[in-house]
This record gives C-alpha cells, sequence and structure tokens, in this order.
C-alpha cells in the first residue's frame, strides 16, 4: 500500500472496533496520537476509539480527500451517525448527528508512526 492507502485505510478502520487487530497493524511501532491535551500512546487511542464508537449507532463516514505531501497524508473525512450513548460528556440525544474533520498522518515504512486530527465536533451538539 502507498502512504494514501495506509492513510485511508487506518481512517476506515477506526470506525471498525471488530477490527481493532487490523488497525493496529497499519500503527508503527512507537506510534503517538497527539492531541491538545496531551499525546495518546496506540492503547489509550483506541481505548477513545472504543468510547466514540461506543456512542454512535449505524456510523457512516466517508473519506471526501486524501493529498499526500512526503511523508504526510491529510485526509478529510465526513461521519454521521445517531447518538446512542454519551459522546464528550454529553448524554444520548437520540438525535442524527454529523461532523467533519481532518487527520494528518505521518507514514514511516508503510505505517502510520503519528497523527493529528481536528474535527468540527461543535456541530455535534448544535441544536
Amino acid at each position: 500500500m502507498d502512504a494514501a492507502d495506509v492513510a485511508r485505510r487506518c481512517v476506515e478502520l477506526w470506525y471498525a472496533p471488530e477490527r481493532e487487530d487490523e488497525l493496529r497493524s497499519l500503527l508503527a511501532d512507537g506510534y503517538v496520537h497527539h492531541t491538545p491535551r496531551a499525546d495518546l500512546t496506540a492503547d489509550q487511542f483506541i481505548g477513545q476509539l472504543g468510547l466514540i464508537n461506543g456512542a454512535w449507532s449505524d456510523i457512516d463516514f466517508r473519506v471526501v480527500h486524501t493529498v499526500v505531501e512526503g511523508d504526510m497524508v491529510a485526509v478529510l473525512v465526513t461521519v454521521e451517525g445517531t447518538q446512542v450513548g454519551e459522546l464528550f460528556g454529553t448524554p444520548a440525544t437520540g438525535r442524527r448527528v454529523s461532523t467533519a474533520g481532518a487527520t494528518f498522518m505521518r507514514i514511516e515504512d508503510g505505517r502510520v508512526a503519528e497523527d493529528w486530527d481536528a474535527w468540527a465536533l461543535h456541530t455535534l451538539f448544535a441544536s
């Protein structure tokens, strides 16, 4: 797989918790997920994905664009689903919600070494 394929596949696996082993195989040893609050290990990041996936039903995501520059890949994603569980401290609403975000992944030897993402989370909680 080329860098764009690795990044797209990784994003697809974010929303497939039953395929955690496949996601882990795409993460390099020493993988870091950078957030504004703290850097997360692979275990911590996958745990966070579990919480997010548990809060939604009928998730529908789309990779809208992928851009590669050197070892960096930017992926624009849209996601929608029904909020059936607590999400970022907000109790289940039962509403259909949608958001968009971008992730920036550094690919090293065919695996994701580190990434950063930015989401329009305010759209999840708009009335």
